[in-house]
């Protein structure tokens, strides 16, 4: 299980809060999931999740521009990536409802993207954000 650490933290306290409220959605589904009502949760995480990734990632790609990040297109392609595998989740929803294959494949996507993106590509930027403050 992915869990929240402190050294996760890029130093920017909205984009702060709002991934360690992924961590806390993520845990929600999980625990939804183990308790048999995550076909009910699916609905209200898809929702949040595609809220989530208009604000954050608009938040996040301004920071990537603002630092001159020169990984910067790669981290807006993973996001536009996310966009649209939520685009699909929310479709699957709306034409099949919240069957048990759309919550696992929900729960594995945004394990993924906890490991890859926010513990894997966002922990790249805050070590290139240290280097410049150095």
């Amino acid at each position: 299980m992915v869990v929240w650490k402190d050294e996760y933290l890029i130093g920017v306290e909205q984009v702060d809060r709002q991934h360690r409220e992924l961590f806390d959605r993520f845990h929600r589904l999980m625990d939804a999931l183990t308790g048999g009502t995550a076909r009910h949760e699916l609905q209200e995480t898809i929702v949040f999740l595609e809220s989530y990734a208009e604000e954050h990632f608009c938040e996040e790609e301004t920071l990537l521009r603002e630092c001159h990040y020169p990984d910067a297109d790669s981290h807006r392609t993973a996001h536009e990536t996310f966009r649209q595998q939520l685009c699909g989740f929310r479709e699957s929803l709306a034409e099949q409802g919240a069957t048990n294959l759309l919550v696992i494949e929900t729960v594995r996507a945004l394990f993924q993207w906890l490991v890859d993106h926010v513990c894997g590509m966002d922990r790249a930027f805050v070590s290139y954000l240290q280097q410049r403050v150095k």
